[in-house]
């Protein structure tokens, strides 16, 4: 039997008053420096879309968390860890939309 996870997904628009170089540099250091704190979280990956490439998407990148559960993932954003990281979310995002899902892995690594 596969292996399941569940994970969100926080679908993101950056600041407008933010430079893509902006955005990326405090997402990729700052954010996800607090990200991997995250008690329980195991794979974290951060997406970033070319909105050039893709106009019609209309979000500039997508994060995903895998926890074994929905409970753990729910502990880690409750958690002080957690708190902190979404507290982090204005300083470079002006939407997130997240989703959470059970992934069902078929072929991996």
């Amino acid at each position: 039997m596969s292996k399941t996870y569940t994970k969100r997904l926080g679908i993101l628009r950056k600041r407008e008053d933010l430079t893509h170089e902006q955005f990326v540099q405090h997402w990729m250091t700052t954010h996800a420096t607090l990200c991997k704190k995250l008690p329980g979280l195991r794979r974290y990956s951060v997406n970033l879309v070319d909105r050039e490439r893709f106009p019609k998407f209309g979000y500039d990148g997508f994060s995903e968390l895998w926890f074994d559960s929905e409970e753990d993932l729910h502990a880690a954003f409750a958690s002080p860890e957690g708190k902190t990281l979404l507290a982090d979310l204005p300083n470079f995002t002006s939407q997130i939309d997240p989703l959470i899902s059970v992934e069902t892995q078929m072929l991996w690594p």
